[in-house]
């Protein structure tokens, strides 16, 4: 699977994997199964970080980690992961960890290569931003029209204007 070895080589160490109980497992799909449990959820990117019991906090929501200020919740109706702000973060957990990935690596290879130049020179910040949502929207092309709490949008707006980094 292109989507395993691609998230495991390049996060390593920063996978934690989990155990999940049957009751958990089996409100999950296959998929969210394999990478809660085989490949793992990285922590250590933005703020994210997984924790490792991952329960229910009601029928249709799964804590499976946390945010500075929020819980991190995959619904286990719609699949999509929201914090529990109501803030929409990703459609599915697979995107969540790409997102993750194309965010991750876009500070840790593609800014210390200076792709686009050095960050902090002639307004590069903007072309590096224009990258990131280039990186997210291949992910989920609808990802920045269902950014109902603005979360995607205001860390490439952050990179946009030089604020981060």
């Amino acid at each position: 699977m292109m989507f395993e070895s691609k998230i495991t080589k390049y996060f390593n160490n920063k996978l934690v994997k989990r155990i999940i109980e049957l009751n958990l497992s089996e409100k999950l799909t296959d998929e969210e199964n394999l990478i809660i449990s085989k490949i793992g959820l990285p922590n250590g990117v933005l703020d994210f970080e997984f924790i490792n019991d991952i329960f229910l906090l009601s029928k249709t929501e799964i804590k499976i980690g946390n945010t500075f200020y929020n819980n991190i919740i995959l619904d286990t109706t719609s699949k999509m992961i929201i914090r529990d702000d109501a803030v929409f973060l990703s459609k599915s957990l697979k995107n969540l960890v790409l997102q993750l990935y194309a965010y991750d690596s876009l500070w840790q290879i593609i800014i210390p290569e200076k792709k686009f130049g050095n960050y902090r020179e002639d307004l590069n910040h903007k072309k590096y931003a224009q990258f990131l949502e280039s990186e997210l929207l291949k992910i989920d092309q609808d990802l920045l029209k269902n950014d109902n709490g603005y979360f995607w949008g205001s860390l490439i707006e952050d990179i946009e204007f030089g604020i981060v980094g």
